[in-house]
């Protein structure tokens, strides 16, 4: 383990240093990427200022689903989730082989080229939205924080099993960048009370695919919510991070070294 996290901060280090060769560009993605992220959170603003909103939900507790949400996936995509375009783009070049061919786990060395710095904009504005948003509810003690700390791992988790997933079709639709709208048109959902729902879809997004724990359940824990359905949600976790990873190497067996 020591030695996959030391080559893991070396790959994040070459990163990091490539991209500052280009500082403006890099500075302006970013910027680009914080902006993009803040438009829920902004159209949510304007909702609640012109009277309307979520029933039996305040502003600041939409905004704090939203800020979990946000800060989870501001950690997973700058240092994970490049792994679905870089995957998808080494693919269809036809060069995935220079990593099948490394002496290491071939999901672990996919990992490494997923590593994208114009992402930390998501993390910066991530933190500070959370922030601002956990300074407008009351302190909900120290074994609710360390509560919180556990779903918002199993957030990670999801988000870490949905590039899993994404990255793996790659294999088999060679180019399918098409999947960023398909996972953002369903994480959606997470950004959003569950109860105004209908029972369907929270049953949807608990047991069959744990978006509620992206961003509405440790919110809720905050919060002092109800916290129904949790149980369900965390199996459901477990389980759908064993399936991104079987599906990653199952389709991993399409792949032809041909391009696209």
């Amino acid at each position: 383990m020591r030695a996959q996290v030391k080559i893991y901060l070396t790959a994040f280090k070459n990163a990091l240093a490539t991209r500052m060769a280009y500082r403006i560009d890099l500075f302006v993605s970013a910027f680009i990427m914080l902006v993009f992220e803040l438009i829920i959170p902004l159209v949510t603003f304007l909702i609640y200022s012109s009277g309307a909103g979520f029933p039996g939900w305040k502003f600041h507790e939409v905004f704090l689903i939203q800020a979990v949400f946000l800060l989870s996936k501001g950690i997973t995509f700058p240092f994970f989730a490049g792994i679905v375009w870089n995957t998808i783009t080494q693919i269809r070049e036809g060069t995935y082989d220079l990593l099948l061919i490394k002496p290491r786990n071939i999901l672990f060395m996919t990992l490494l080229t997923g590593i994208d710095i114009e992402d930390l904009g998501k993390l910066l504005g991530g933190i500070a939205i959370f922030i601002f948003a956990v300074s407008q509810v009351p302190d909900p003690g120290v074994l609710n924080w360390l509560a919180f700390v556990l779903l918002f791992v199993c957030s990670i988790i999801v988000f870490i099993s949905f590039s899993f997933i994404m990255a793996a079709s790659g294999f088999k639709w060679v180019g399918n960048f098409r999947v960023y709208e398909i996972f953002e048109a369903l994480t959606s959902f997470a950004m959003y009370p569950m109860s105004i729902f209908s029972e369907g879809v929270q049953i949807l997004i608990t047991a069959c695919i744990p978006l509620a724990l992206m961003g509405f359940f440790p919110a809720s824990l905050i919060l002092g919510k109800p916290l129904d359905w949790l149980f369900m949600s965390l199996a459901s976790c477990v389980f759908f991070l064993v399936f991104s990873i079987f599906f990653w190497y199952r389709m991993l067996r399409s792949y032809t070294s041909a391009g696209g």
